[in-house]
């Protein structure tokens, strides 16, 4: 097979010519990485499982023995842990455990802003409550 150098005298479409070839090329192509575009598009990602232990329905408890204490609890009793990563990707940020009877309810990883917002958000003073009188 003759090289694109060989066909093109022209600098330019040498150029051209070699990086068609290299994306076209099997397996040199990188592929898209979905779940840290998604977490920069939507600053977090719901995911099914943290670790081969922790998803959906798993014990606080156990939670704490597979992922360790974690990095910080809110008012609300969510858990974050900060710097978690998903496997085969680069997407990285704080896992957020939420529990409802002390079973997790949901798993997702969130960026730094969305944690600042969660923060501020449970800071804010509860609405009176509206009691009816007589």
């Amino acid at each position: 097979m003759k090289t694109c150098s060989s066909l093109f005298s022209s600098a330019g479409l040498f150029g051209a010519c070699s990086t068609l070839s290299l994306f076209a090329a099997p397996g040199n192509a990188p592929r898209p990485d979905s779940a840290a575009n998604l977490l920069a598009r939507q600053g977090s990602i719901t995911i099914a499982a943290a670790g081969p232990y922790v998803e959906a329905g798993t014990f606080r408890t156990q939670v704490e023995a597979k992922l360790g204490a974690p990095d910080l609890v809110l008012r609300d009793e969510t858990w974050l842990y900060h710097h978690r990563r998903i496997d085969g990707s680069a997407a990285t940020g704080t896992l957020v455990v939420r529990f409802t009877n002390h079973r997790v309810t949901s798993l997702t990883l969130v960026t730094p802003a969305v944690v600042v917002s969660m923060q501020a958000e449970l800071m804010k003073p509860n609405a009176p409550s509206r009691l009816a009188t007589k």
